[in-house]
């Protein structure tokens, strides 16, 4: 008998309550019947790999000897005669004791239904979730507290596995099927419904799963947020720009070029990072390396003006919200570059490319350090 098995004879509960009577069954014999007939019941068998492969030896037919290998049979008893008087005491007709009185079957003339979706769903329209349950209770203890109800074919004890002990332990919650949907809805009308002092929380197992869905969503789409948040304040914090450093120009004509402008500025002394300019506008902008570096050029400007061959273009430095707007636009830009490099890379990784070594045609962007320009004084 595998360990798996013995967990799986762990979340049982069949109860029947039409075992005859307490003056010819004893509470022992009730006990047998209900694990008996649970083994061999339409929750556990379709799914219960071990007893499937015992059930197809012998037309059905599986020695006491194999039945007394489950752990919570053995448990109650290792007699095979309580077993059979018990079993022929049911009223049930599931079960059926061999001649010999050494092996017993379902009834061939109540085959087990077909496990398909249709089937699925029946088992879910009659099964509820509670929750309040001491976390050491056992499985005879939940049994126990619902013996009092209507049939319940099948009780699941809810179980996790600790990572420091890898023991799977009690959640504290359970599935419970009922013979009929009639029954299982009774029991949720149960308002206030306590287990010893605590009131528990009762829901259908289908809203209940629901519930858990809607809250692993609701929790990755929070992870996700709170990642593509934390990326953008990276990506802020590494385009984080000095202030003072922008100049918007004027004035100029078709022959102006962003190479002219940067070889005038840095004659005066600039260190430029960037020049938004195109070939044939009459305006653009220029953003300096270092803090306030724009506004110490443009107090070196007379009214502002520096001549670039025909033309005399004029500068004005960006202060307040005018510079505060054109950084976030430009940091927004460069974010924006940053990860169609980083997509180009993820896209491209493990090709082989050809023309290796080839040189990087520059162009006008800074998506890192500019490269500084030396000054002529």
């Amino acid at each position: 008998m595998t360990e798996e098995k013995e967990i799986s004879t762990e979340s049982n509960g069949q109860e029947n309550n039409e075992n005859g009577n307490s003056e010819t069954t004893s509470d022992l014999e009730n006990s047998i019947i209900r694990q008996m007939e649970y083994y061999f019941g339409d929750v556990n068998l379709p799914r219960d790999k071990f007893l499937k492969e015992q059930v197809n030896l012998d037309d059905g037919w599986v020695p006491l000897d194999v039945m007394l290998k489950f752990n919570r049979l053995s448990k109650l008893t290792t007699d095979h005669e309580v077993i059979v008087n018990a079993i022929n005491k049911s009223t049930s007709g599931l079960l059926e004791v061999s001649e010999d009185n050494k092996k017993v079957r379902r009834n061939p003339e109540m085959p087990l239904p077909e496990m398909n979706e249709e089937r699925r769903k029946e088992l879910t329209a009659r099964t509820i979730y509670a929750k309040g349950f001491p976390k050491d209770s056992t499985l005879d203890d939940i049994l126990q507290f619902f013996k009092q109800y209507d049939l319940v074919e099948n009780v699941i004890m809810r179980r996790y596995q600790d990572k420091q002990s890898k023991k799977k332990l009690f959640k504290g919650s359970v599935f419970a099927t009922f013979k009929t949907k009639e029954q299982a809805t009774k029991f949720l009308e149960n308002k206030g419904l306590k287990y010893k002092d605590t009131e528990l929380l009762l829901l259908w197992q289908e809203n209940y799963v629901q519930q858990k869905q809607e809250e692993y969503a609701a929790l990755k789409e929070k992870k996700q947020k709170r990642g593509q948040q934390k990326e953008g304040n990276e990506e802020k914090d590494t385009f984080k720009l000095p202030t003072g450093t922008v100049l918007f120009f004027n004035e100029g004509n078709e022959t102006l070029t962003r190479e002219k402008i940067k070889d005038a500025l840095t004659e005066l002394g600039a260190e430029v990072a960037y020049i938004d300019f195109k070939a044939g506008d009459t305006q653009g902008w220029v953003r300096m390396t270092k803090e306030n570096a724009g506004k110490e050029l443009a107090e070196k400007l007379t009214d502002g003006k520096v001549k670039i061959d025909d033309a005399e273009l004029v500068f004005k430095l960006l202060e307040g919200d005018e510079e505060t707007a054109y950084l976030e636009k430009t940091v927004e830009e460069m974010s924006k570059r940053r990860k169609n490099m980083k997509n180009f890379k993820g896209n491209n990784r493990g090709k082989n490319f050809k023309g290796k070594g080839r040189k990087r045609k520059q162009g006008n962007h800074d998506d890192g350090p500019p490269a500084k320009v030396s000054a002529k004084s």
